[in-house]
């Protein structure tokens, strides 16, 4: 028996208190992913979160009102 193929898509967060510390979550601008990490600390009342990159671990904060921000699913 074959299980049948889920694919998880990311999902878009408009309210910041809804991420946690660890997310895994993309900043983007348009459809084009800026930054990829995982969530250090959020701010919801600015509109900022911050990330720890991926790639090369630098921290970034974002701006809500620049980037739009999507939660990554886990892979397992």
């Amino acid at each position: 028996m074959t299980l049948p193929t889920i694919t998880a898509t990311p999902t878009r967060i408009r309210n910041l208190g809804a991420l946690r510390r660890g997310d895994a979550v993309e900043a983007r601008i348009e459809n084009d992913v800026q930054y990829r990490g995982r969530v250090v600390r959020t701010a919801p009342g600015v509109g900022l979160v911050w990330i720890r990159e991926d790639e090369g671990g630098d921290r970034r904060t974002v701006s809500q009102s620049d980037y739009s921000i999507w939660r990554v699913p886990e892979v397992a």
